[in-house]
């Protein structure tokens, strides 16, 4: 079933759950990342989006996410990406924690890292085009031309700026995922960042 014909079923709810999918990435530009992301270990009860390559379908928990969205008549609204964190309960029962995907920026770089900390508080709010099944921020103001001068009403657009780079991801070197401050197309400040397209696809057989 199509992401568009998901969304009209469950369009009746104020409040709604698309998946489990994978999150897969796919290059912009003439670079070799063309993979799928997956939920690695970060750091204390912390999970990184590291990138995994390969074109086939993936399985497995590591790479289950959801999109958690509301929606009313008129619009979809931004939701968030997120990830079912799995732990021992004291009792040993194993206890299953809905979180959410927050993107962490950083005074000495405009290469925000996205982490999942366990829990639903404090997540990053993100667009998911449900034709395209790919992620956004939605209706941004390009600044570049800004001056004294009140600017001419414009009409603002939706910005991609995903990334893959090598970066400390939690407490670990990993090749993982990042937003990249700015309009569309802004150069990273981290030299391995390769821009990707970040979109959801259907998992593979278990």
């Amino acid at each position: 079933m199509s992401l568009a014909a998901t969304l009209a079923i469950r369009a009746a709810a104020n409040f709604n759950i698309v998946g489990p999918f994978a999150l897969r990435v796919t290059p912009k530009t003439n670079s070799d990342v063309d993979g799928y992301l997956w939920a690695c270990h970060a750091g204390a009860a912390t999970e990184g989006l590291c990138y995994a390559a390969g074109a086939g379908a993936v399985s497995g928990s590591v790479y289950e996410f959801y999109y958690n969205y509301t929606f009313d008549e008129e619009s979809l609204y931004p939701g968030f990406i997120s990830y079912v964190f799995p732990y021992q309960g004291a009792d040993g029962s194993l206890v299953k924690v809905p979180s959410l995907l927050q993107l962490y920026p950083s005074y000495s770089s405009n290469v925000n890292l996205a982490l999942i900390p366990p829990g639903s508080d404090g997540g990053t709010s993100i667009s998911l085009d449900e034709d395209s099944g790919q992620f956004y921020m939605g209706l941004q103001h390009d600044d570049t031309r800004w001056n004294s001068t009140i600017p001419i009403p414009e009409t603002p657009r939706n910005v991609s700026n995903f990334h893959i780079c090598y970066q400390w991801t939690g407490g670990y070197w990993y090749r993982s995922l990042a937003w990249v401050s700015g309009y569309e197309g802004a150069a990273p400040q981290n030299p391995s960042c390769e821009p990707v397209n970040l979109g959801i696809e259907s998992l593979g057989s278990s």
